[in-house]
């Protein structure tokens, strides 16, 4: 992880952008302590959706039931999954 100080920072704000595609995080330093991150906004989003995800306890059981199912064997082949879904 790149780090900058919130000096250097503001000086290279308009280029910030450029440098955090992908996963890609910038850590902003003020007297050698973290205080921000600068990421991309898809990255930003992707962390909130977990965020979210992790956060509901019905769909992690959700999510925990179907791992279990597939190291059970409990899976379909694609054609088993689109003739029970009528398509």
């Amino acid at each position: 992880m790149q780090k900058l100080n919130i000096t250097e920072a503001r000086k290279a704000f308009m280029k910030l952008s450029d440098k955090t595609e992908g996963t890609q995080i910038i850590a902003v330093t003020k007297r050698n302590k973290e205080v921000m991150a600068v990421m991309s906004w898809d990255l930003y989003e992707g962390l909130l959706e977990t965020m979210e995800i992790l956060g509901d306890p019905e769909l992690m059981g959700d999510i925990k039931q179907g791992m279990e199912e597939i190291k059970s064997g409990k899976t379909y082949s694609i054609e088993e999954s689109r003739r029970r879904l009528g398509l």
